[in-house]
């Protein structure tokens, strides 16, 4: 074999071990009751019927769904009406509507969960600071919740759809406009209809997000009881007795309805050509035009709602003795901070464990990353199409049903009486880290090693160059940018990931997710919103420091040019001087 299948294989099995396995094994679990803890049932749907005869599991899909289902349409309509406000040449706040966006989708949800907690909670500060006795009751309702899921993921329908807006089909418009169409018959009749596709795909992503999502149920639990089915997940495997065997069906559920919401996107795309774009098409956004009110007073009330509360409120906590003294100097304080770093505190070694973990795991899932995307677009493994696939697929594994499956696989009795058993280790954590970012990674490195010829690696493998020497002298130079992104955003994610954490960490280890979280169970609200924010704060600056160096690093490496080879000159054809 050549060295591309050795490579090729290597992948195969890392995903294996890290994604199809543990995926597997909670499918599996399902129809076969206790197959991974010694005591396997008879396999059947008994299972899986289980849960509509248990009212609180019951509860917790019914919970789900709805939850999910609102989110997509109301976060949907979000994202799409701010992609289309966000083409407006009146707008001057296109900018911060982008950069909102992406803080939304990198910041986890349980801080931001956290964060509408301290605002409207019966004691929060809408209430003691500003008098709005309403607030707890307008959010903290099935409806409110679905509300706050759909800002969390309404900037995935604003992203996709501000991608689809990139090319201008004015032609079609102008045409609408001669045959006396209205402004909003124009939107309704002719814009909102091409754009079909990207608001179909940001319903999807929302509803995936929001189905699979434990921030938000985990960071309520003490403030409004709404069992969804990750938390319900969370609950199976941490009663007396563990139900394991429960989790496993529960897992089974998230992972189905989230396929088959992939399934039905993918359905209604096949039913029509969405074709339109043309010779006559524009690519960039109409020129400017005089600010108007309207559109700023709209996009200004979208960052209030997506970032300045919940991440404000969070920043006066922290900064506050009590929640009621109001903004007055007598109640502000830093002893939240200064109770981080005393001594033996539990904050710097939580902090210290998922530094650890995240650096690990950003390199692994880096390096895994770039190996698969090297296979699939220059290879011609035979089973690069499967590497794809998983990645794809794993995108809409939420971590909690990963967690269940590395808690299958890892402690299963054969592996745990071959002395393989990871289960709580620290090594269990930085495996599901890279397994969780790994997908993301691939597309991202995907995308910029489809912009490089094949031709170049095809040269250099001519002139007798190996694999390892046309990875690092040709194709990571070429794509380092790409690769320096995926693997901080690898990093960032591993240091917030809760529902990971929760499930697989060691009973005695610290680390970060876990520790604010139960500081705000336990009501120490400044403690956990100064954590949060010192947290935070350092990983943007790590990641801002890293990316500049190595941005820096790499452009001095690719300007130094060498020395060129100046050909011995023949004796007799010395220059004459």
């Amino acid at each position: 074999m050549v060295a591309e299948d050795w490579l090729g294989l290597s992948v195969v099995l890392a995903l294996f071990l890290l994604v199809l396995a543990p995926l597997g094994s909670v499918l599996v679990q399902a129809f076969v009751p206790g197959l991974f803890s010694g005591q396997a049932g008879q396999p059947g749907f008994s299972g899986l019927a289980e849960v509509f005869s248990r009212p609180l599991w019951q509860r917790s899909l019914t919970n789900s769904l709805f939850l999910a289902t609102i989110a997509a349409c109301l976060g949907g309509a979000m994202g799409t009406g701010l992609a289309l406000l966000r083409q407006s040449p009146h707008l001057r706040l296109g900018g911060a509507l982008d950069l909102a966006a992406w803080a939304v989708i990198i910041l986890p949800s349980f801080l931001l969960a956290q964060g509408w907690t301290l605002f409207a909670s019966r004691g929060g500060l809408a209430v003691t600071w500003f008098g709005l006795d309403w607030m707890p009751d307008l959010v903290f309702n099935r409806w409110g919740l679905a509300v706050i899921m759909a800002l969390k993921a309404c900037p995935f329908a604003y992203l996709t759809v501000t991608a689809a807006l990139t090319w201008r089909v004015e032609d079609q418009f102008d045409a609408a406009r001669l045959c006396g169409a209205s402004r909003w018959r124009l939107l309704w009749t002719v814009r909102l209809p091409l754009l079909l596709p990207a608001i179909l795909s940001g319903m999807v992503l929302v509803f995936i997000d929001t189905l699979g999502d434990f921030g938000l149920p985990a960071a309520l639990a003490t403030t409004y009881r709404f069992p969804t089915l990750t938390y319900a997940i969370y609950v199976a495997i941490n009663q007396s007795p563990i139900r394991f065997d429960l989790a496993g069906v529960l897992a089974f559920y998230v992972t189905a309805l989230m396929l088959c919401a992939v399934l039905s996107y993918l359905w209604l795309l096949r039913r029509r050509g969405f074709g339109v774009l043309e010779a006559r098409a524009e690519r960039g956004a109409a020129p400017p035009a005089p600010a108007r009110i309207g559109p700023n007073m709209v996009a200004g009330l979208a960052l209030m709602l997506l970032l300045v509360i919940p991440i404000g409120s969070s920043a006066l906590v922290s900064v506050t003795l009590q929640m009621s003294g109001g903004l007055e100097m007598s109640n502000l304080t830093l002893q939240h901070y200064r109770a981080l770093f005393a001594e033996r505190a539990a904050f710097t070694e939580a902090l210290g464990t998922s530094l650890r973990i995240a650096a690990i795991a950003a390199c692994g899932s880096g390096l895994l990353a770039a190996a698969a995307a090297y296979v699939t677009v220059f290879s011609d493994f035979r089973l690069k199409r499967l590497i794809d696939v998983t990645c794809t697929l794993s995108l809409a594994v939420p971590g909690v049903v990963l967690g269940i499956g590395y808690i299958f696989v890892w402690n299963a009795p054969p592996v745990a009486r071959a002395g393989l058993s990871l289960y709580g280790t620290e090594a269990i954590l930085v495996l599901a880290a890279i397994a969780g970012a790994v997908p993301v990674a691939v597309r991202v490195l995907l995308g910029a090693m489809a912009q490089v010829p094949a031709s170049m690696l095809q040269a250099a493998a001519l002139q007798g160059a190996g694999l390892w020497r046309r990875l690092a002298t040709i194709l990571f130079p070429l794509v380092s940018a790409a690769l320096i992104s995926a693997t901080l955003t690898a990093f960032g994610a591993a240091m917030f990931d809760l529902a990971i954490s929760s499930i697989l960490r060691p009973p005695r280890l610290e680390v970060l997710p876990v520790y604010v979280n139960r500081s705000f169970e336990l009501g120490l609200f400044g403690q956990a919103t100064a954590a949060t924010l010192v947290a935070g704060g350092l990983t943007v600056f790590l990641i801002s420091v890293i990316r500049a160096l190595t941005t820096h690093g790499l452009a001095w490496a690719l300007a130094v040019k060498p020395a060129p080879i100046t050909p011995p000159i023949p004796p007799g054809q010395e220059p004459i001087r």
